[in-house]
């Protein structure tokens, strides 16, 4: 299959972050962990935890989407990011496992949504062509660059976790921030269709916004704090956090919008400022999240057949 004239381009690109792998542990088996972690707020908190429970099972899909066209990745450098998107991604799916089966022993039904997700993915992948499942994951890409991008610029965001879910959510929003362009890339060399890159985008974002909306609702209810009375003023306020205007959707919808634009990439949205400041906020020399670290492994560039 002869690359489309844009792949080149986009495999051309200079400013792509390293994509290291660094094997992590949050110890959340031996640490309780608040149900209402953000803002002490339940419909927020069940937003974040909602996100939390799709995470593992959106992750192997996502790896096994962009594995399924290593083969045909000649591109020596794509080829060293795609191994560390993959590593990445694993150990994202590892760690959100052990924060999901922490909410699972506080009564949360995390592991039946976790199943569901499954299920529904395992549907999709048998249903969808490869291109269109590795259309779908660039498409989700997207979504976890953009909100990745936003919480990790704004200082209000940030404070409204409590401390040890903060800095989970924080690096694994870093981490995606260092990968967003992979699957786009592998995309752009193997598929490089606007066409279906656009119109997956539309499915994806409905598909995405009713299973989380639900889900949210499934773990308030499991609490009794969906339809209690004296939360409502409460969810008033984490609804605007969540779908308001000046909310996470509605700070990020700009940038949504950006991915239909045909000469469009992920990279176009400059966040290396960010991943110097938590690169060094994180893993400096005093960084915070030292003791967590066990080992970083950088990809090597290998040549490619």
């Amino acid at each position: 299959m002869n690359m489309p004239a844009h792949a080149a381009v986009a495999n051309a690109r200079h400013d792509n972050p390293a994509v290291p792998i660094r094997h992590m542990d949050f110890g959340f088996n031996d640490a309780p962990l608040k149900p209402y972690f953000y803002d002490d707020n339940a419909f927020a908190s069940a937003f974040f935890m909602a996100f939390s429970a799709v995470i593992p099972q959106g992750e192997r899909f996502f790896i096994e989407s962009v594995r399924h066209y290593r083969k045909r990745i000649k591109n020596a450098e794509l080829d060293a990011r795609v191994t560390g998107f993959i590593g990445q991604e694993a150990m994202h799916g590892k760690e959100h496992d052990a924060v999901n089966e922490v909410y699972t022993r506080m009564g949360y039904p995390v592991r039946k949504l976790d199943r569901f997700t499954r299920d529904g993915l395992r549907f999709l992948a048998k249903r969808l062509p490869k291109a269109a499942q590795l259309s779908t994951t660039v498409a989700l890409e997207h979504y976890t660059a953009i909100i990745s991008e936003y919480v990790l610029g704004s200082q209000e965001v940030q404070d409204g976790f409590d401390k040890p879910v903060g800095n989970f959510v924080l690096w694994h929003m870093m981490e995606e921030t260092e990968h967003k362009a992979v699957a786009y890339d592998v995309y752009e060399k193997v598929i490089g269709s606007y066409a279906l890159r656009a119109g997956t985008m539309i499915p994806t974002t409905v598909i995405l916004i009713a299973a989380l909306a639900s889900m949210q609702a499934v773990l308030m209810a499991s609490d009794g704090s969906l339809f209690n009375p004296r939360l409502l003023r409460q969810h008033a306020k984490g609804f605007g956090m969540i779908y308001g205007p000046r909310g996470l959707f509605g700070k990020v919808a700009p940038k949504l919008l950006d991915y239909f634009r045909p000469g469009f990439h992920p990279n176009d949205h400059d966040t290396r400022e960010l991943l110097a400041r938590f690169s060094e906020k994180f893993f400096g020399e005093q960084g915070e999240l030292q003791t967590n670290l066990r080992k970083t492994v950088m990809p090597q560039v290998r040549q490619v057949a």
